[in-house]
């Protein structure tokens, strides 16, 4: 099971799930808010999941490449805590 950064299961439903291409390309925070406004998620937490963005993306999602993704992906193969910091600083 993969988790977030707070320890809850990541998850569509849950606005907490971050797509490998904004991590090859980045994503400013203003655009990774219209991804979560453009879903289906409830209001409660839809409010839940832009405060986390908010504070764990405050600048959005600097440009990572396509190789750090996949370094990071094939790097880890037991159950380990994987954070974006950590994808960045490859």
């Amino acid at each position: 099971m993969i988790r977030d950064a707070h320890g809850r299961k990541m998850s569509k439903s849950l606005g907490n799930v971050i797509d490998p291409i904004e991590v090859i390309n980045g994503i400013s925070l203003e655009g990774l808010h219209k991804r979560l406004e453009g879903g289906n998620l409830d209001p409660k937490e839809l409010a839940v999941a832009i405060e986390g963005q908010k504070k764990d993306f405050p600048n959005g999602i600097e440009e990572c490449g396509a190789d750090a993704l996949r370094f990071a992906l094939v790097s880890y193969t037991a159950q380990v805590s994987i954070s974006y910091q950590c994808l960045h600083d490859l």
